[in-house]
């Protein structure tokens, strides 16, 4: 059985397959919203959300829900995030180290084939400058943008539903 990626219930299957005497719990999960889980965006969120008191004076607690929702709302909204990535000298010692280590776990005949080394490279690059960077969040929290938003919420002129 294939199961769609995109809209896999891990609690659905779970409940519905291993738990024959819950039938009601079944139902309530099949029935709960699955939301995509990246972890990189979560992880962008929480070193995000813990450098705000670096770059700006706002004071915000665990119970300032609010503020913390629409900061967060914010935050995923953003389009053109700035992004720190690997130094042209490091992606390609990186890229080295992965070429040595695929003729050393490959046989001759793949690394030298279409799919093999020079498909490598070119993924290579592709990846290097997405998923080998990160969020620049000194940039993001020292742009007047932020600056403004988090002042007017420490001010109150944002309202807070």
């Amino acid at each position: 059985m294939h199961e769609d990626p995109g809209n896999f219930n891990t609690n659905a299957r779970f409940a519905c397959d291993h738990m024959d005497n819950a039938p009601h719990l079944c139902e309530i999960a099949k029935s709960s919203i699955v939301r995509p889980s990246n972890p990189s965006q979560t992880m962008d969120w929480y070193l995000f959300r813990n450098s705000i008191s670096i770059y700006h004076s706002i004071e915000l607690s665990d119970s300032d829900e609010g503020k913390w929702e629409k900061i967060e709302v914010k935050f995923y909204e953003m389009t053109d995030i700035p992004r720190l990535c690997l130094s042209p000298e490091w992606k390609y010692k990186l890229l080295q180290i992965s070429l040595d280590s695929e003729k050393t776990l490959t046989p001759e005949s793949w690394y030298n084939s279409q799919e093999g080394l020079e498909n490598l490279k070119s993924v290579f690059e592709e990846k290097s400058n997405s998923k080998l960077c990160s969020m620049d969040i000194e940039k993001i929290l020292t742009s007047v943008e932020w600056q403004d938003f988090l002042t007017d919420l420490e001010n109150d002129e944002i309202e807070v539903g």
